[in-house]
């Protein structure tokens, strides 16, 4: 397994120019051998000159190896001294326990009174300084603060890996397909192959990832690495951890409303970010549904569908209200929008049995059309959602969830 059997180097590319933009900091990302993938970003022209030596790129190459090597095996991000005595750090990229390769970034100087806690991955080669050229671009480098290097290398860690674990997710999802292939081919009684395509089904659906929020979100926390302190850049990144930690450890079994309603509220938190005033939302579901289990980021989809087509394309501030109500045995979740709206054809086209009709939110996110399935094959035929227009304008959708479900499956 490679680095390019994972992810697009033309994507990868992207972020690191970004980053590097957004940080001024200089980034490549190297192989496991510290052999570049990657074109070089926002490089000083210090180190271009260094580089373009023959006699000084190897020690380079090894100093990126040895950089990414150190950080694989702490398990974090690395700061470190290369041999030409400037700052760099190391993000290592580790898939299912196999170090790939690394990005390295820094190329910037520290205070010295910073500096003696740091490592020097490489024997310093001061002979370096003697070339004038290079003496006079090695002064221009500038100096700023372990906190910021710091910082700078702790987001980007969580950025590599949130980015690498969605990669993974997708490269399990074709596993995933290509097992359903022979499955199909084994099963010979139609009732059990329906079971077992559902169940592949569901477990893929629930991996998906809104791509474009999470981009958005970490380009928000780029920019806010630069101007507003490293805590606050910390907050953000640490509630994006915690989203992924749900997306990605809860998408088999039922999870309690406490802990959807906790990521809802993380989700909710990162979109402010992004929409500011243009969004308000309120929660208002009692306490005592707290403890009803539900199939996990259902509840959280119908609210970035609410986002995403009914206040997204509003010039004005918009409303989502999140209320729950008990229904005998049974408890309501209504998300309610005051945003554009919906036509009758599109609720018509959320419930058609066509496999390529195109719910509202395809292909952002899990669509209300996977949403109806999830709750259906949970909890069987009577669980569908509702949806319906209102007469102010907006969309009202409604699940429906047993109070004291046990995760049981039915067939759809």
């Amino acid at each position: 397994m490679n680095l390019q059997d994972i992810i697009d180097i033309d994507l990868l590319q992207k972020i690191q120019d970004a980053y590097a933009e957004a940080t001024g900091l200089a980034a490549i990302t190297v192989d496991f051998r510290g052999n570049p993938i990657t074109k070089y970003s926002n490089f000083s022209p210090f180190c271009n000159l260094v580089r373009s030596n023959p006699q000084h790129v190897d020690i380079c190459y090894k100093c990126d190896a040895y950089g990414g090597l150190e950080a694989a095996r702490r398990g974090t991000s690395y700061i470190y001294r290369c041999h030409a005595g400037l700052v760099d750090f190391a993000v290592p990229i580790i898939v299912k326990g196999q170090l790939l390769g690394s990005m390295l970034v820094g190329q910037v100087k520290i205070h010295d009174d910073e500096e003696r806690e740091l490592d020097s991955i490489v024997k310093q080669t001061p002979q370096l300084l003697t070339d004038p050229q290079l003496k006079e671009e090695y002064v221009k480098i500038p100096v700023i603060s372990f906190q910021k290097i710091k910082a700078a290398a702790d987001m980007m860690f969580h950025v590599i890996n949130n980015l690498y674990e969605k990669e993974i997710v997708k490269y399990a999802q074709e596993e995933l397909i290509q097992q359903n292939e022979q499955l199909i081919q084994k099963m010979k009684k139609k009732s059990e192959l329906e079971k077992a395509l559902s169940e592949k089904q569901i477990q893929s659906l629930q991996m998906l990832i809104n791509p474009t929020f999470f981009f958005n979100v970490l380009n928000t926390m780029a920019c806010m690495a630069i101007m507003e302190s490293a805590e606050k850049t910390q907050d953000i990144i640490m509630t994006l951890t915690e989203i992924m930690r749900y997306v990605l450890t809860n998408n088999r079994n039922l999870v309690s409303l406490n802990k959807e309603i906790s990521y809802i509220r993380n989700y909710l938190k990162l979109q402010h970010l992004r929409l500011g005033d243009r969004l308000n939302v309120s929660v208002e579901i009692p306490e005592e549904f707290y403890d009803v289990k539900i199939p996990p980021m259902t509840l959280q989809s119908l609210i970035d569908n609410a986002i995403i087509h009914g206040i997204e394309p509003m010039e004005e501030k918009g409303m989502i209200e999140v209320t729950g109500t008990g229904e005998g045995d049974d408890l309501v979740l209504t998300v309610t929008d005051n945003g554009v709206g919906i036509s009758n054809e599109k609720i018509a086209e959320i419930f058609s049995d066509h496999q390529n009709s195109a719910g509202i939110g395809q292909p952002k996110g899990i669509d209300l059309k996977h949403v109806n399935k999830i709750l259906t094959s949970h909890f069987g035929s009577d669980y569908k959602i509702k949806i319906s227009g209102n007469k102010k304008g907006g969309t009202t959708v409604s699940m429906r969830i047993p109070k004291k479900a046990e995760g049981a499956s039915h067939s759809v």
